[in-house]
């Protein structure tokens, strides 16, 4: 089943050029250049009930202007949009209850109330049954890890705790599609990575879409199986990781420990050495010849460690940046 569908979806905005002083204020209000500024060109795609998409980005790219489209919040300049059969912008009410927004950048919560009021507070919104309710709320507390932290005001917890509460409250409704804005932004390496196990493990069930925006690579590897990279508000790339990182011929690079002799010599016949110290080297290698190279390895010479990298993501992610706009 579609979960999402965009066709040729664009958005523009508009303003008065203005030039600086009374006089170019003056000017712009009565003889105005009015500029268009296109946030999102022909961005057309599908996603399925259970994915987890990765939708990437620099500054400015598009992709919360595209989120928003996707959501209701603004309506696109041109093209179509359906999100579980409904057309965003008329904002239908069971349109609302079929999607939450959850956005790094802002607190939904009430500050002084604990998440344990917050969530009744859902609960009569979204008019939960309370027997449903209780049975959701065990689950998502669970999986969040805020069950000691229930009852403690919101202003007294810290930032990562208040993120894993939201992402409860969000989710209370049972919705089929799930927009993520940032949601690690800001917070420390272990509440980071207690959110992303909160995502991935929602993904496993296959009953939510999942669309989540992040500049932290470390969200997009670790959570997503596809990939969306839009840049000046088109989509410059839509595939999976394994797609993504075989892009444009980024090389891989084998790590050896050798445990006996070896060969600079011999090595460098398979491979450019990048780094050497000792009996530990790291070799970088055409991407379908790494596990070959790796056998070999282990076959010709004494080897007391060997791993295989795949190229770093935020370095794949820059050349398509680069690129786009050089």
């Amino acid at each position: 089943m579609q979960a999402i569908q965009t066709a040729n979806l664009s958005k523009t905005y508009w303003y008065y050029e203005k030039k600086s002083g009374l006089s170019g204020s003056l000017k712009a209000l009565l003889r105005g250049r009015k500029v268009l500024l296109e946030a999102v060109r022909n961005v057309t795609m599908e996603l399925a009930l259970g994915e987890v998409v990765g939708f990437i980005g620099p500054n400015g790219a598009g992709k919360t202007t595209t989120l928003k489209m996707l959501s209701g919040i603004l309506h696109p300049t041109e093209g179509t949009v359906t999100v579980m059969g409904f057309t965003p912008s008329e904002r239908k009410k069971d349109f609302l209850k079929h999607i939450t927004f959850v956005s790094g950048q802002r607190n939904r919560l009430f500050w002084d109330l604990p998440a344990a009021e917050f969530f009744e507070f859902c609960r009569v919104v979204y008019a939960i049954p309370a027997d449903v309710f209780q049975e959701r709320l065990q689950k998502l507390v669970a999986l969040a890890e805020i069950g000691a932290i229930l009852n403690v005001p919101q202003r007294k917890l810290s930032f990562g705790q208040r993120k894993r509460c939201e992402l409860a409250a969000g989710l209370l409704h049972d919705p089929k599609v799930i927009f993520l804005d940032e949601p690690t932004n800001a917070m420390d390496l272990i509440n980071a990575g207690k959110i992303r196990k909160f995502i991935r493990e929602l993904g496993e069930g296959g009953r939510h879409t999942i669309i989540l925006t992040s500049h932290n690579m470390s969200d997009i590897e670790q959570v997503c199986d596809r990939v969306i990279v839009i840049n000046q508000g088109q989509i410059v790339f839509d595939g999976d990781m394994r797609a993504l990182q075989r892009l444009d011929g980024f090389n891989k690079q084998i790590r050896i420990v050798f445990d006996g002799p070896w060969s600079v010599a011999r090595i460098q016949e398979m491979g450019v050495i990048r780094q050497m110290s000792g009996s530990e080297i790291l070799l970088e290698v055409a991407p379908d010849d790494a596990t070959a190279l790796a056998s070999r390895l282990l076959s010709e010479f004494a080897v007391k460690d060997i791993s295989i990298t795949e190229p770093r993501l935020e370095a794949i992610i820059e050349n398509i940046f680069a690129r786009r706009t050089g």
